[in-house]
């Protein structure tokens, strides 16, 4: 029921995250923000948001700067993705920037889950850290 429940609480903290972000580019771009810069200002409020709820919702484990540097470590790779798949969507395929962004967060989410896991979730003693 544990596995279910922490399931249904990442979803939840990870929606809003991709909410954020989804909201930001496009929303930013109408302002003449290139998307990349805009896909950057969206990944530090998803990666501070995130890393907040995550930690204190979704796994209920203490916060720390360690853990924080982990997770924001994880998920940077986030960045670079997102701006390539942007670019593909928007810059080779022709689609709008929202639908470009939509399609990279899709396109991330599995990812997303393991490197937060791993991020966030204390290892056992033994196994290093």
């Amino acid at each position: 029921m544990t596995n279910l429940l922490q399931t249904f609480r990442y979803s939840v903290v990870s929606a809003i995250c991709l909410l954020l972000s989804i909201a930001m580019v496009p929303l930013l771009a109408t302002v003449g923000v290139h998307y990349a810069f805009a896909t950057f200002v969206g990944f530090c409020l998803s990666a501070i948001t995130g890393f907040l709820l995550h930690s204190r919702w979704t796994f209920d484990v203490d916060r720390s700067f360690a853990a924080f540097a982990r997770y924001v470590s994880a998920v940077a790779l986030n960045l670079p993705l997102t701006v390539i798949l942007i670019g593909l969507g928007h810059d080779i395929i022709g689609f709008s920037v929202g639908i470009s962004t939509t399609m990279a967060a899709a396109v991330l989410v599995i990812w997303n889950f393991i490197a937060v896991r791993w991020a966030i979730v204390p290892r056992l003693s033994g196994a290093g850290s």
